[in-house]
């Protein structure tokens, strides 16, 4: 948001809630203008066209949620199971933060001539949670002699878990997608604690 003058970035604010809460096809540039305190016109200064607006929210989308990603895998604790805190805390995310709300209603109902942006931008996201799990393995496993298929299966069963989540959060309740996530990681937890040593106690 750094290269969006105060007008822009206060545009793209609430065009994100617009987005999030109705859609890109049902979304009005009048409403979005007239919630930042100027006419359609002005709206039009700072983004030429309503793929232009929603794009430029897609990518703040994507850099605060790439952002939270990153903060919950440096908090994470030695002796956590890989990617247990954004995990845990995706849920809460979803009540709390518009910007994940929009991302995941634009995944799964993608506007047609935003699509190929869409889908890139969604796949880097997956693409970065991947590495950074990835990254936590060799602290957790490694030295228990996991096998470079264990990592590849552990690597596409965290990602797994992830998607379920986010199709849960879309299209029932955040109380179905904790259900989910609880019953889910209680048995990733149970695979990597079977693909340990007894010297490498795992916080369950």
């Amino acid at each position: 948001m750094s290269d969006h003058s105060p007008s822009a970035q206060r545009i793209c604010a609430i065009a994100v809630e617009h987005f999030a809460e109705v859609g890109y096809d049902a979304s009005s540039l009048t409403q979005i203008a007239a919630g930042a305190g100027m006419r359609k016109p002005s709206l039009y200064a700072h983004f030429p066209s309503k793929d232009a607006l929603f794009l430029a929210v897609l990518t703040i989308a994507l850099e605060q949620e790439k952002t939270f990603v990153d903060q919950c895998f440096t908090d994470e604790k030695p002796d956590q199971v890989p990617g247990e805190s954004y995990s845990t805390q995706l849920v809460q995310r979803y009540r709390t933060s518009v910007h994940l709300r929009f991302l995941l209603r634009t995944v799964f109902a993608p506007p047609a001539g935003v699509h190929a942006m869409v889908h890139d931008g969604y796949t880097a996201f997956l693409a970065r949670l991947e590495t950074l799990f990835r990254q936590r393995l060799p602290a957790q496993t490694h030295t228990s002699g996991v096998a470079v298929t264990d990592e590849e299966e552990l690597a596409q069963a965290y990602l797994g878990i992830v998607d379920s989540l986010h199709v849960e959060l879309v299209y029932s309740t955040p109380a179905a997608a904790e259900r989910r996530r609880q019953a889910l990681w209680a048995m990733f937890t149970r695979e990597i604690t079977h693909l340990r040593t007894p010297e490498q106690p795992l916080n369950r």
